[in-house]
């Protein structure tokens, strides 16, 4: 984990090692980013009914794809103008199938609150650039932290059942200090700009 308390800068360690995979130069990012769609159903439809090891199947791939499509478009000069975009769209749409695939195994109101908690963590994120600041992917609970707790969650379902209201729970309390470290920073940032 980085000083931030999250998992986005591990994706450098992951980008080196994708780097040598054959023909990953010759891919376009975008496509990749949608790509990451169908991995993300899978995780979505395995987690509605209770297949965790397809969970972790799906959201390892979803991973690896959204990690991807960065190394391509930065270390392979293929960036595009709508490259953000398509980067953050199905990541976004994964989360919310994902969190909503929860409903079997977790009480309503926590499915209620992880997907304002995710929508909130979200938005304080990306907001920034649209008054020039920096994207703000700090803390416990960004995109990449609340997958990964997901993914470790069903790696012990495997073997015991769990609660997964306790896990939408844990999720949305370590979005607290995500959404206020996120807003400080862009405060300290832009505030007296």
């Amino acid at each position: 984990m980085s000083r931030d308390l999250g998992l986005y800068t591990t994706k450098y360690a992951l980008r080196r090692w994708l780097a040598h995979l054959p023909g990953v130069r010759t891919l376009r990012p975008n496509a990749v980013s949608v790509a990451s769609l169908v991995p993300s159903g899978l995780a979505a439809v395995a987690m509605w009914y209770g297949w965790w090891p397809l969970v972790i199947v799906g959201i390892a791939g979803r991973m690896m794809l959204t990690v991807m499509d960065g190394l391509i478009a930065e270390e392979y000069g293929r960036k595009t103008r709508i490259g953000p975009y398509v980067n953050r769209l199905p990541q976004d749409v994964g989360d919310a199938a994902l969190f909503v695939a929860f409903l079997p195994w977790a009480a309503p109101a926590w499915v209620a609150l992880l997907l304002a908690s995710a929508w909130l963590v979200n938005i304080a994120g990306v907001l920034p650039g649209i008054a020039g600041g920096s994207m703000q992917p700090v803390g416990p609970a960004g995109q990449p932290d609340r997958i990964a707790i997901v993914l470790l969650a069903a790696a012990i379902a495997i073997f015991v059942p769990i609660d997964w209201s306790i896990v939408a729970a844990l999720i949305v309390v370590l979005s607290v200090p995500t959404f206020a470290l996120r807003v400080r920073r862009t405060w300290r940032e832009l505030g007296h700009a």
